[in-house]
């Protein structure tokens, strides 16, 4: 790789700094963010990782502009997107952004697409998108052209037959792939991923990711990959941002977190992972349930169910430190 490749590569597409949330109710205000902080440098395959309710959805919803507001309040943070703050933008300008420039592809596939258009129908108004973006003109036989290419990129066996198909007709792991079309079809500079695995057999589920990882190498696409599932995310993440209780409690190169995680959740998530042999042990579980968000501990949101707690984790929240080059919110990381 070149000199200029290479500060190109590195140049940070997407910084969010300080994020914090709440969700206002009937029954009051929810802190759904606290103080999140990333980065993602153009060509990244960033994992977003936690259990459900840590916060996930709501962070990738909130970088591509998607949620209500209310319920949904910004109260502090930025969202830094080429250059551009997002949160700073007229909401009139916050569509010009997505498509060619943020794409997100939901959790579920079925819900996501129209139920009434056939693929090809779904697929051509994504293709407008990107005609109106780059100003092209295209023909009627240049968008079929590229509709089929891109299912064939995506493993679609018989693409031509899945274009005159309804989203009922289809399987769910096809469907998960003409979701993840029309978005790629619009060339985004950041693809965000909610739980495209959820629900797909293992055999789909490696298919799909083996696709996203070609993508990436081949496009230079930038990927966020939200997932609940830590397995998931080290197939295919250059780093991880491991989420609880609406905070990051831990970030760095995937290689590394694996091979030594440093916060107590995450060791947890990793304990969790199937080993694959007739003769493993019972899988371990983290004692207690998912945090209440309307009533968090005290200290470490973590402490109740944390093997590893100590008094000061009850009494103070726990600031970023940072250990072998990466950011741990645990007082264990603490230098003595």
């Amino acid at each position: 790789m070149t000199e200029s490749s290479d500060k190109i590569t590195l140049e940070n597409l997407l910084n969010v700094r300080g994020l914090t949330m709440d969700y206002a109710s009937v029954d009051g205000r929810v802190r759904v963010l606290e103080n999140v902080s990333l980065r993602m440098q153009k060509g990244e395959i960033v994992g977003i990782v936690g259990e459900s309710g840590s916060g996930k959805t709501t962070l990738g919803l909130s970088i591509i502009g998607l949620l209500d507001k209310p319920p949904a309040e910004i109260i502090n943070g930025s969202i830094i997107f080429e250059g551009n703050d997002l949160l700073k933008l007229d909401p009139i300008e916050l569509p010009h952004y997505r498509g060619t420039g943020i794409g997100m592809v939901f959790q579920e596939a079925l819900a996501a697409l129209n139920p009434v258009y056939q693929t090809e129908a779904q697929l051509r108004e994504s293709l407008e998108v990107l005609a109106r973006a780059q100003k092209l003109s295209l023909t009627t036989e240049a968008e079929a052209k590229m509709m089929v290419d891109i299912l064939k990129d995506l493993r679609l066996d018989n693409p031509e037959w899945v274009l005159k198909k309804y989203p009922h007709e289809l399987s769910g792991g096809m469907r998960q792939r003409v979701s993840i079309a029309m978005a790629i079809v619009e060339k985004p500079r950041l693809l965000i991923l909610d739980e495209v695995t959820t629900g797909l057999d293992v055999y789909v589920q490696n298919r799909i990711l083996n696709i996203l990882k070609d993508l990436n190498r081949r496009t230079g696409t930038t990927m966020m990959l939200i997932t609940h599932d830590l397995m998931v995310a080290s197939q295919i993440c250059d780093r991880l941002y491991v989420m609880y209780a609406g905070r990051v409690m831990e970030e760095g190169k995937t290689d590394a977190i694996l091979s030594n995680p440093k916060h107590p959740y995450t060791q947890k998530l990793f304990a969790a992972i199937p080993q694959g042999f007739v003769d493993s042990p019972p899988l371990p579980a983290p004692i207690g349930e998912p945090p209440d968000l309307r009533k968090l501990p005290t200290g470490c949101k973590f402490h109740p169910r944390c093997p590893f707690v100590m008094q000061k984790c009850k009494d103070i929240e726990p600031p970023v430190f940072n250990e072998d080059g990466r950011n741990v919110v645990c007082w264990l990381a603490e230098k003595t």
